[in-house]
């Protein structure tokens, strides 16, 4: 298991020890002031690889067993390894990610299961195939203001990642499922939620993916608008099942809080 982080002196570089797995936080990483560009790089480095354990790439070094691939998306403000505590196991997660958390991709004008969320999946053998949204995403609201009429002037390679999710958000705000009488920003929390669903159906329907793999779709909230913890994931979808009375039912009672929807 990862050691506990001994952040202190760490602004500075100092730091050149393995800390003690008993030592505590001294306070939040976040409130230490990092150097920006490659010096910031190399500090957050010489602090990751001082907290490792001696042995902790001993059982990775010919292979990768990942349990679960996880599709999230790039956004800075979502971290694709701390809310599923990733580092504690080396190969726990393998971690495509991309603007709005694709797992469908384009390629030679046909829509098939993204390659790197595949590779996880199929060729690293991961028996779990998760998808993650975000409260707030951004390429989502670019997709909801193409859909609504807005002419967004991006190049050529940003506008590829948008072309799926607009089609997904031009249905969501079609759909029954999304109130778009209210303020664009629960729209858009809403339209997050409705593309994890279309996601996760694109897998379950392709025939790429193994029907043993266990799919999860999941909301990132770290802004508080499913109304409990900052940095939580709300489980919105297993299988294709998203009613959330079902959902309640397949998890234990104390994670039935996890459970949330925003859509209708």
């Amino acid at each position: 298991m990862l050691g506990v982080w001994d952040i202190s002196g760490v602004a500075d570089a100092k730091t050149t020890q393995r800390s003690s797995i008993n030592t505590p936080l001294q306070r939040p990483v976040n409130k230490y002031s990092f150097s920006n560009g490659l010096i910031g790089l190399l500090q957050r480095n010489q602090m990751w690889t001082n907290a490792l354990p001696d042995d902790y790439f001993s059982d990775v070094q010919n292979s990768q067993e990942p349990s679960v691939t996880t599709v999230c998306c790039s956004d800075s403000r979502v971290s694709q390894e701390g809310m599923f505590l990733g580092s504690l196991g080396v190969d726990f997660l393998f971690k495509p990610s991309n603007i709005g958390n694709k797992a469908i991709s384009v390629v030679d004008g046909e829509r098939v299961v993204d390659g790197d969320f595949l590779y996880g999946l199929e060729k690293a053998d991961s028996e779990n195939g998760v998808v993650v949204g975000h409260t707030d995403c951004g390429a989502i609201t670019a997709a909801y203001e193409v859909a609504t009429g807005k002419q967004l002037n991006e190049p050529p390679g940003i506008r590829q990642e948008l072309e799926v999710l607009v089609d997904i958000v031009d249905d969501g705000l079609k759909s029954d499922l999304v109130n778009t009488e209210t303020k664009d920003l629960e729209v858009i929390n809403q339209l997050v939620e409705y593309n994890v669903h279309r996601q996760i159906q694109f897998l379950l329907d392709s025939d790429a993916v193994s029907e043993e793999r266990n799919l999860y779709g999941f909301v990132y909230d770290f802004q508080g608008a499913y109304e409990g913890m900052r940095g939580r994931t709300y489980l919105v979808n297993i299988d294709g099942e998203t009613d959330q009375c079902q959902l309640k039912q397949q998890v234990p009672n104390r994670y039935k809080m996890f459970v949330q929807s925003k859509l209708q």
